[in-house]
C-alpha cells in the first residue's frame, strides 16, 4: 500500500513537480544514542519531559516494557542529562525548564552487551564493566568480586558526587537462559547478589532506574530493594516510550506529507494506526505505537511485521507450542495486575503474563469493579504475525500456501458454500505432519483451524464469553456471521446441541447480519474433519 512515495536519500526528498530538494530529517532506526540523534540530523521524538517528571518525582524506578521499544534510548537520555550535557537538549522541554544540570558520575549496565552463557561468563562480565566504569573516571578500584566491585565503585565515585545507576534489560540472563533451567537459577543467584549489593548503598545513590521486559519477582531486586518503584503500569509512564498519535503527527509531518504523495494522508495514517498502534501500559493514557515499526514503515511505506520478526524469543514459541489451545484463550482473556506482572517460577511460567511482558498482548480495558484488566493482540501485525508462527511453527504450514487460497475461502464463506469451505480446510489438515497428532487434544485442532482462518485474513474470536459459556469460535463475514463449537472423536450433532442449549446465539441476535450455527467433529483416527453440520440457512 502507498507504493508511489518518492524515494527517500540520505535525509532529502525529491519534490519532481517543482524540481526542488527540501531538507528532512533522517529516521533514527535502530539508534539507541540521543547525542547521535540529535547532532546528526535524526529526528528526535522529545521524551525529555517525562524524565523530567521522574527525576524530580523520585530516585528510584523500575519499568518493563517489550524489547525494541525505546528503552535504550530513554536510559541513554537519562545518562546524557546527568552528566550535565545541558547544550545537546536546547531544543527539547528540559532545556526551557529550571532543571539545575547538576553533574553526577553515571554506572550504565547493558545486560544486552553482557555475556551470559555460563554464571561464570555472566560474573566476569559484571567485573569487567565495573572495572570499565573506574578507568572512565579515572578511579583505581580494586573488584575482586561483583558484590566488592560495585561496592568500591559506588563508594569512590560518591567522593566526586552522588551516583547514578542506570540498568538495561536486567533479566536478559535468565529469558536468554531459560530453555536452561539450571543455568537460569544460577544466573538468577548472580543477580540476586549483584542487586542485593546495590540496595545497600542507597546513602551514596542519587537516582537508579532499571528496565526489563519481565519481572522475576525472585530476583531481589523486587524482595528487597523495596524503595524500587515499579512504574510498568503507572500512567506517569504510559506513553514514556513507544509514540503517541500526535508525536507522530508533529515528530514526523514531512515523512507522512511525503508518504501521501498522490493519497491522503489521513488514509495513511488509518492503515498505521490498524498496523502499528493499540499497546497500552496504563489503564488511563493514550494509546502507543510500536517505535521500530513506525520507523521502518515511515521509510519503506509498506505495511508488514517489522517488529514480531526481530523480537520473537523460542523459548515464547516453544511455551506456545506445548500450550497451543492456551495461547488462543488468551485474546481478550482476563487477568489482575499482580498475574501479568509477576514471574515467581522461572520453570512454570504464566504464559499469559509472558505474552503481555514481551508485548504479544496489550492491556484493552479496566473494569474498577473487578479489579481485572482485559487483554488482547494490540494491532495487525502483532496478530497477523502471531498466527503466521503458530501455522509454520507449531502446525508446520507455509503460511504462503494458506494466503493463496483466502480470497476463495472468504468467498466460500460469504456464499455459505460449506461444502467446499471445509473440503479446502480439510486439504490443509491433510499436510500437517501425523506426529504431530499423537496425543493431540481437541485444542491442537482448534488451534490450526483457527490459525488457517487467521492467515487467510478472516476476522475470527475465540473462546468468546458469554452469561452461561464460551464459544469456540466466531467467524465474522460482511453479512454473517458463524458461531462453530468443536468436538473431537463425538459428532457434529452434540456440537450443535451444545450451542443450542447453551444459546450462544443470543449474544448476536442484534448484529443485523444473518447468524449460522456450525458444529465440527474432528477425528483423531483420520486427522482430520471427519464431519460437520449447520443450521441457520
Amino acid at each position: 500500500m502507498f507504493s508511489k512515495a518518492l524515494p527517500i536519500w540520505e535525509g532529502f526528498f525529491f519534490i519532481s513537480e517543482s524540481c526542488k530538494i527540501k531538507a528532512m530529517k533522517k529516521l533514527p532506526i535502530g539508534i539507541q544514542t540521543i547525542d547521535k540523534i540529535i547532532t546528526n540530523g535524526y529526528v528526535y521524538v522529545d521524551k525529555t519531559e517525562h524524565a523530567l517528571k521522574l527525576i524530580r518525582g523520585g530516585a528510584y524506578y523500575f519499568l518493563a516494557r517489550p524489547r525494541r521499544f525505546g528503552k535504550s534510548l530513554f536510559l541513554n537520555t537519562l545518562k546524557e542529562i546527568f552528566l550535565g550535557n545541558k547544550e545537546l537538549f536546547k531544543d527539547c522541554a528540559i532545556y526551557s525548564s529550571d532543571y539545575s544540570w547538576e553533574k553526577h558520575p553515571v554506572i550504565y549496565f547493558d545486560f544486552t552487551k553482557i555475556p551470559s552463557h555460563t554464571p561464570e561468563q555472566l560474573e566476569a562480565s559484571l567485573k569487567r564493566t565495573l572495572k570499565k566504569a573506574s578507568k572512565l573516571y579515572n578511579k583505581n578500584v580494586d573488584i575482586p568480586s561483583v558484590e566488592e566491585g560495585l561496592d568500591n565503585l559506588v563508594e569512590e565515585l560518591t567522593k566526586d558526587n552522588k551516583v547514578i545507576v542506570l540498568i538495561d534489560e536486567y533479566d536478559k540472563p535468565l529469558i536468554d537462559r531459560l530453555s536452561s533451567p539450571e543455568i537460569a537459577k544460577a544466573n538468577r543467584e548472580i543477580l540476586k547478589s549483584f542487586f542485593g549489593t546495590l540496595k545497600g548503598l542507597d546513602e551514596h545513590l542519587k537516582f537508579v532506574f532499571v528496565t526489563g521486559v519481565s519481572k522475576f519477582s525472585q530476583v531481589s531486586l523486587f524482595s528487597g530493594f523495596n524503595n524500587l518503584e515499579d512504574i510498568t503500569v503507572d500512567p506517569i509512564s504510559s506513553t514514556i516510550m513507544g509514540y503517541t498519535e500526535e508525536e507522530i503527527r508533529k515528530s514526523f509531518a514531512d515523512h507522512l506529507d511525503h508518504l501521501a504523495k498522490g493519497s491522503s494522508q489521513e488514509s495513511l495514517i488509518n492503515e498505521m494506526r490498524r498496523w502499528y498502534n493499540g499497546y497500552r501500559f496504563s489503564r488511563e493514557g493514550a494509546p502507543v505505537y510500536n517505535p521500530h515499526s513506525t520507523l521502518k514503515f515511515l521509510k519503506t511505506g509498506h505495511t508488514q511485521s517489522y517488529w514480531y520478526s526481530t523480537v520473537t524469543p523460542s523459548f515464547l514459541i516453544e511455551q506456545i507450542k506445548e500450550r497451543p489451545l492456551s495461547s488462543l484463550d488468551l485474546s481478550q482473556s482476563e487477568a489482575k495486575e499482580t498475574e501479568l506482572l509477576n514471574i515467581n517460577d522461572i520453570q512454570k511460567i504464566d504464559l499469559q503474563a509472558l505474552m503481555w511482558q514481551t508485548g504479544y498482548l496489550t492491556l484493552r480495558n479496566y473494569d474498577p469493579q473487578t479489579s481485572l484488566y482485559e487483554l488482547d493482540f494490540p494491532n495487525q501485525e502483532v496478530r497477523e504475525a502471531f498466527f503466521d508462527s503458530l501455522l509454520s511453527d507449531f502446525a508446520e504450514i507455509k503460511p504462503s500456501k494458506v494466503i493463496t487460497a483466502a480470497a476463495e475461502c472468504k468467498q466460500e464463506l460469504e456464499n455459505i458454500d460449506l461444502d467446499a469451505f471445509f473440503e479446502r480446510i480439510n486439504h490443509y489438515f491433510a499436510s500437517v505432519p501425523y506426529t504431530l497428532f499423537e496425543n493431540a487434544r481437541e485444542g491442537f485442532y482448534h488451534a490450526v483451524f483457527l490459525s488457517l482462518l487467521e492467515g487467510m485474513g478472516i476476522k475470527t474470536y475465540s473462546e468468546q464469553k458469554t452469561n452461561i459459556g464460551r464459544i469456540d469460535l466466531v467467524v465474522e463475514m460482511p453479512l454473517i456471521i458463524y458461531i462453530f463449537e468443536f468436538k473431537k472423536d463425538q459428532s457434529a450433532d452434540a456440537a450443535l446441541e451444545q450451542i443450542k442449549n447453551t444459546k450462544y446465539g443470543e449474544k448476536y441476535t442484534q448484529s443485523g447480519k444473518k447468524l449460522i450455527h456450525v458444529g465440527v467433529n474432528f477425528s483423531s483416527k483420520s486427522r482430520n474433519i471427519s464431519e460437520w453440520k449447520a443450521l441457520g440457512f
